[in-house]
């Protein structure tokens, strides 16, 4: 009963943290827009009803309570590389078995969203770790150690003292999504109606600027571990090419609010556009398996990532 009264409490949370609210939400929200019908439904039938961007919420907001502190490092994986000289991710040496990582908490919980020994309830909250940790896997901050991930670099953004990750996870995205003067509420505050509506039309506008691109089906789907470290090491890229391209001296030198931020834009919303479209291949693919026989190739998980 206690238990089940934190998941209720950690359900009515505002907090959040890897892309914030707004950037989980756009994710959830553009996946949502290339479901098939068989997985819409098959979603939609797991989460109960629930919004699925609300759904996508709930591993940052459990992340907060002490009973699951457990779940904290399946957000991100700690690539113990040299930006901006070298930025690479190694499983065995960033992926500790003792805690697991993004990586390999996508790949358990996809296993454990289709294991029909499971009852419901543990397959739905599975899935809303999927939905969550494939959006955290594409935050480029998200795959990085230095400095914790950005949390101990201290930085200003528009006038404001904060740190990278922040800038990163929430500040940018609020800014170019013109959401800076308001905050998420409990349910049925029009604040959270907002962040619901902005977060739409973000998802929106990306997914029609695909146009005859938006066949998801030739997203990586073959292994669940092979795919999602696919996915890590294309967003750690990011963290030599741009986000600490000219080190931490670079990004603490002057205010990130103006040309930084215009420069990182463009990633915003090609890591948010892959989060999705990837997010809804995994959907689709995983509801066709529980149509018939789980599929051979995307429910391989690694012993060493378990």
């Amino acid at each position: 009963m206690r238990i089940a009264n934190l998941l209720v409490a950690a359900c009515t949370a505002s907090t959040a943290l890897a892309w914030g609210s707004l950037g989980h939400r756009t994710v959830a929200y553009l996946a949502s827009l290339y479901l098939t019908p068989e997985a819409t439904r098959w979603t939609n039938r797991l989460l109960n009803g629930q919004d699925i961007s609300e759904a996508a919420l709930f591993p940052d907001k459990i992340a907060h309570i002490p009973i699951f502190a457990y779940t904290r490092a399946w957000h991100y994986i700690d690539a113990a590389d040299d930006p901006p000289r070298l930025c690479a991710i190694n499983i065995t040496r960033d992926c500790l078995p003792h805690t697991g990582c993004v990586v390999s908490a996508i790949a358990n919980h996809t296993a454990r969203v289709l294991d029909p020994s499971l009852p419901r309830f543990l397959q739905a909250q599975s899935l809303r770790f999927v939905l969550h940790f494939i959006g955290d896997i594409h935050q480029p901050l998200h795959t990085e150690k230095e400095d914790r991930g950005g949390n101990g670099i201290e930085v200003v953004f528009d006038g404001r003292r904060t740190n990278l990750h922040s800038v990163w996870d929430s500040l940018m995205p609020n800014k170019y999504r013109k959401r800076d003067e308001w905050w998420p509420g409990p349910p049925g505050d029009p604040r959270r109606e907002r962040e619901e509506e902005a977060s739409f039309l973000w998802a929106k506008e990306l997914f029609d600027s695909d146009g005859e691109a938006g066949d998801v089906s030739r997203e990586c789907v073959s292994d669940a571990a092979e795919c999602a470290l696919e996915w890590a090491q294309e967003a750690n890229g990011y963290v030599c090419s741009y986000v600490l391209r000219d080190d931490v001296e670079g990004v603490q030198a002057g205010d990130l609010g103006g040309e930084y931020y215009v420069g990182a834009v463009e990633i915003l919303d090609q890591q948010v556009r892959n989060g999705g479209r990837r997010l809804a291949a995994w959907l689709n693919l995983m509801a066709d398996a529980t149509g018939d026989e789980a599929s051979d190739g995307m429910l391989i998980v690694q012993d060493e990532l378990k």
